[in-house]
């Protein structure tokens, strides 16, 4: 899959996502480390983060809510920073939770692998989600994360464009 600025592959139980934005790594790299940045870029058009904590750091977390159009619509989750190696990378377990950061068992938790690579005067962002089984990939991309990744990026591009 993929489309003029996603690029998506499949590889077991990984999901791989890469686009090239017009910034530097060391931008890119910003635009994952604090709240202040996030909250103009993360999450779908639709449904956009509304509440962020972050405390960005190995073995700190990050707590936020998306919220959708329609009232209760809301989704929150947990990444616990795993590897932070500026401004190259950062590895982060995804969890869905509840508001006050409870973990919720039902649901899969990802390992995601965000790599900055400069490209031509462009940076190549990469993002790895590691599922615990093709299904569970599977499963993650029909509720539509593919779909709702690239309308994140493309906020992403458009946060980029403002204050370059």
């Amino acid at each position: 899959m993929s489309n003029d600025k996603l690029q998506v592959k499949t590889n077991d139980r990984e999901l791989i996502l890469s686009r090239v934005f017009a910034a530097s790594k060391d931008l890119l790299f910003q635009m994952w480390s604090s709240c202040e940045h996030l909250s103009r870029w993360w999450g779908p058009k639709e449904w956009p983060m509304d509440e962020c904590t972050m405390d960005f750091r190995e073995g700190g977390e990050w707590l936020y809510c998306l919220r959708g159009p329609n009232e209760g619509d809301e989704g929150w989750s947990k990444a616990i920073y795993q590897e932070i190696d500026t401004p190259e990378k950062i590895v982060y377990k995804d969890h869905f939770t509840d508001s006050e950061g409870t973990i919720n068992p039902e649901m899969p938790e990802l390992l995601v692998t965000v790599e900055f690579i400069p490209q031509g005067g462009q940076t190549k962002m990469i993002q790895t989600a590691r599922f615990d089984s093709e299904e569970t990939r599977e499963t993650i991309v029909e509720m539509g994360f593919v779909e709702g990744m690239g309308s994140t990026l493309d906020r992403l591009e458009e946060h980029l464009a403002e204050i370059q």
